[in-house]
């Protein structure tokens, strides 16, 4: 494999919240490791835009309702997404210390569906109590919750197949900012072994977003990483230059979890009028 991968770990902030005081921190909250608070892994210009603009967009605004922000025990964030009543999909490193295969305090993450405004106290809908199955190699986690608050925002399917071109687009909370979504500028690098490069921006924070090609119905890839070519490694083993981003072929995922997932997904009407049957989408 001719790209250097750099999977962007999360750090703990230099002081713990109470966590009856805590707001969504700001971009300087989380950091990642061996890299400046100021890293980013924007491919030419930033692409962001917010999910709370885009509320007369029915599908995509709809299907961003079912991305989660994950608070990590007050000392780090991730994103993930609902993939059953009780479901959440996100990266092994948000749950895991890769390095030494450690595991956190993963009963302490806190889910939050609906941060779309900056500086609005939280409010979470639910807490993880297990993790289900955990793969470092592939880097996802399958986290059981408390509650199945996909009963009231659905939950999204994993696709069984992933393009190899086309545009794609990733909903995530980047710098642990409110939901916002990368679409422009976003199309697919390459499809390499087991993982999918693309162009669309992301930063530390979007950890376990789902990556969507532009219908936004299922997702074909697991973000986790940004990665630069080996002309841009550095002589400290860091990147000079991000060259794309990448993600985990869903359908490597899928064929390690299917066994705990629901046979179709729960979809409803915009905005927020769900409806508690199954839906067999299709692309």
């Amino acid at each position: 494999m001719k790209s250097i991968i750099y999977i962007l770990l999360l750090l703990v902030t230099t002081q713990l919240l109470n966590a009856k005081e805590f707001t969504f921190p700001s971009a300087k909250f989380i950091e990642p490791v061996q890299e400046s608070a100021t890293s980013k892994r924007i491919i030419g210009v930033a692409n962001f835009e917010k999910i709370r603009d885009l509320a007369d967009n029915k599908k995509l605004y709809n299907t961003a309702r079912r991305v989660a922000f994950l608070n990590i025990n007050n000392e780090g964030a991730c994103t993930g997404t609902l993939v059953g009543p009780d479901l959440i999909l996100t990266n092994a490193h948000c749950v895991m210390d890769l390095r030494t295969k450690r595991m956190k305090h993963y009963t302490k993450i806190k889910v939050a569906m609906e941060y779309l405004q900056k500086g609005i106290q939280p409010t979470y809908q639910a807490q993880v109590i297990e993790v289900i199955k955990v793969n470092p190699r592939l880097d996802y986690s399958l986290l059981k919750l408390n509650k199945a608050i996909g009963r009231h925002y659905g939950w999204l399917e994993l696709a069984d197949e992933v393009p190899t071109k086309g545009d794609v687009m990733v909903i995530q909370h980047p710098s642990a900012r409110e939901k916002e979504v990368s679409r422009v500028q976003s199309s697919i690098v390459k499809r390499e072994g087991f993982v999918l490069h693309y162009y669309a921006d992301t930063e530390p924070g979007s950890s376990g977003s789902p990556v969507f090609n532009l219908k936004g119905i299922k997702l074909i890839a697991l973000h986790h990483a940004g990665a630069c070519i080996a002309a841009h490694k550095k002589s400290n083993n860091m990147c000079s230059q991000y060259d794309f981003n990448e993600g985990i072929d869903i359908t490597k995922i899928k064929k390690e979890i299917a066994q705990y997932l629901p046979s179709c997904a729960i979809d409803g009407d915009f905005p927020g009028k769900f409806v508690n049957k199954c839906v067999y989408l299709t692309e």
